[in-house]
């Protein structure tokens, strides 16, 4: 696996005449297309860079935000517009010449605090394919487009849930507390592109005019995110549409969810495809799951959870596996998520003759915080901070000697370098500005912190 990763074959990259592959490429780069809920897109759903380039359907002059800038926009007419855009390109070429371009920066960023990123984990589940992208390529980063195998498809910002780490622009239920909540991050500007991509979502014209059929026929995998993807009817209606194509046989269909909905209409429609990977966002259990992904019910996500046991009993290319958003409202519950994941893992997962299902990971992966940045576990209090570290050190060494598989021996070393991300020096202003938004915040929720987190009552 590793000479994968780190050679390409001989002759088949006008980039790679030395044989080697290049230091930062990524899977997501040179083979995919992320969309952003408002409708315009982006390397990937993990990057901070989008393009000026919009789906067809996407009115930008409505926009506020760029009013005064709306000559720099443009509607897409095909796919190429999309993955050619000026700033994907120069984002390629960038990676090609073994820079760190700025839209790859959160990759870079947990690499560096020695936490696996995105970038590195796609880069070896798709390691065999390396070499055929490098071959649709040219040096200044434009794409052929038959070159793209994966689709990241963002289904607007309708939501279920309001999560403390969301945002007005993946969630439509934050807009209701944009008037009365200070979320300091969220300008005026979010709360009403917001409202618009939930009023008038782009992908409805982009499934029913057939915008993606083109590539659809090489398209490996399909990860749909939102707001919450298993909540948007218009999705079921255009994975019918590939079915009746006869693409949906090639096709693994990934999701990120909140877990808190499975519809049995949706399994149907699964059963069609080569497989299905969903990637369970949960970051606390039991009550402090309501208050961080609010409102979630934990005895519902458990439901589903053995909903999609049962489903993966019935046929293989089932994958079902844990991500974790940590912010200083959840590290504490760390232990609790660790071994609930361990607990699924030990009771689900099915290594067949012909593949492995069923649940996939003893522990999970960890995304950080940025945004909004008070919620970021390095403002944490000092001695809160210690108290941080100290079960970090206990978890890192119960599950270094749990005798988990190789292939997850990452994942353990993934808890002692959240320490390197804990111990980055304190925003003090952002505190109060935590404290400030969580007062107003609670009181348009009608809960209070100190209900779920009672010790932070000190500081409220």
């Amino acid at each position: 696996m590793q000479q994968i990763l780190t050679l390409a074959k001989q002759g088949q990259s006008m980039q790679t005449k030395s044989n080697k592959l290049p230091e930062h490429y990524c899977y997501y780069a040179f083979q995919g297309l992320s969309t952003h809920p408002h409708g315009r897109t982006r390397p990937c759903c993990f990057s901070r860079e989008d393009t000026t380039v919009f789906m067809p359907s996407v009115d930008v002059t409505k926009y506020p935000m760029y009013v005064f800038e709306s000559e720099r926009f443009e509607r897409a007419n095909d796919v190429d517009d999309f993955i050619n855009d000026e700033r994907i390109k120069n984002m390629r070429a960038g990676l090609l010449a073994g820079e760190r371009p700025n839209a790859c920066k959160e990759c870079f960023k947990l690499e560096d605090a020695g936490i696996r990123s995105f970038r590195q984990t796609f880069n070896e589940i798709y390691a065999n394919e390396i070499d055929t992208s490098l071959q649709h390529v040219s040096e200044d980063g434009h794409l052929d487009p038959q070159a793209l195998t994966y689709l990241d498809i963002s289904l607007g910002n309708v939501c279920n849930l309001k999560c403390r780490s969301c945002n007005p622009w993946a969630s439509h239920r934050w807009i209701e507390e944009g008037p009365t909540v200070p979320h300091t991050d969220w300008d005026e500007t979010a709360y009403v592109v917001g409202e618009m991509s939930s009023k008038d979502p782009w992908f409805v014209h982009a499934f029913k005019s057939g915008f993606f059929d083109s590539v659809l026929p090489n398209i490996k995998v399909i990860n749909f995110i939102g707001g919450e993807p298993l909540v948007v009817e218009e999705h079921y209606a255009w994975l019918e549409h590939i079915i009746e194509q006869g693409w949906s046989q090639n096709i693994e269909l990934h999701y990120n969810t909140n877990g808190t909905t499975i519809p049995n209409r949706l399994l149907d429609i699964w059963d069609k495809f080569r497989g299905v990977v969903l990637s369970l966002s949960i970051d606390a259990t039991e009550d402090l799951a309501y208050y961080v992904r609010y409102p979630s019910k934990w005895r519902v996500i458990q439901r589903n959870i053995e909903k999609l046991k049962e489903f993966s009993k019935t046929r293989t290319g089932v994958i079902v596996h844990t991500h974790v958003t940590l912010s200083l409202l959840n590290l504490h519950n760390l232990p609790e998520v660790l071994q609930w994941c361990k607990d699924q893992y030990d009771s689900w997962y099915y290594e067949w003759e012909w593949g492995n299902h069923g649940y996939q990971n003893c522990l999970p992966h960890f995304n950080i915080v940025e945004h909004p940045r008070y919620l970021h576990i390095r403002n944490l209090p000092d001695d809160r901070k210690k108290e941080m570290l100290l079960m970090l050190d206990e978890q890192y060494n119960k599950y270094l000697n749990a005798k988990l598989p190789e292939w997850e021996q990452w994942a353990v070393e993934n808890i002692k370098s959240l320490k390197n991300v804990l111990l980055q020096p304190r925003e003090d202003d952002q505190w109060k500005i935590f404290i400030d938004n969580t007062i107003a915040s609670d009181k348009f929720r009608n809960v209070n912190i100190v209900d779920y987190i009672p010790w932070m009552e000190e500081y409220f």
